[in-house]
């Protein structure tokens, strides 16, 4: 594996291989996503969601229906707080 030293979750030998495993991401202003950060957030409903990214940006991005499908952004948390987007239609691809 290579890693970027200053983006250490980042492996750039599989960065767009299939995805291992999916979680259902349970917004939460408390705590972070329960296997570390992922690899792809899947939405498959419209709104808003505010994550935390793995390098530790806070962003709010709005997700049409058009959009629907696998987003490479690799998040370390999904907050409740600004997040409209119903839990079930959020997936972290692992």
């Amino acid at each position: 594996m290579t890693f970027n030293s200053n983006y250490p979750f980042l492996d750039t030998t599989n960065d767009l291989t299939p995805l291992n495993d999916l979680k259902v991401v349970v917004p939460s202003d408390a705590a972070a996503l329960p296997n570390g950060p992922c690899r792809a957030l899947i939405f498959t409903g419209a709104g808003t969601i505010t994550i935390t990214t793995a390098a530790g940006t806070q962003v709010t991005i709005n997700v049409s229906a058009n959009w629907f499908g696998v987003t490479y952004i690799r998040a370390s948390k999904v907050w409740a707080t600004g997040t409209t987007i119903s839990a079930g239609n959020i997936l972290a691809g692992y």
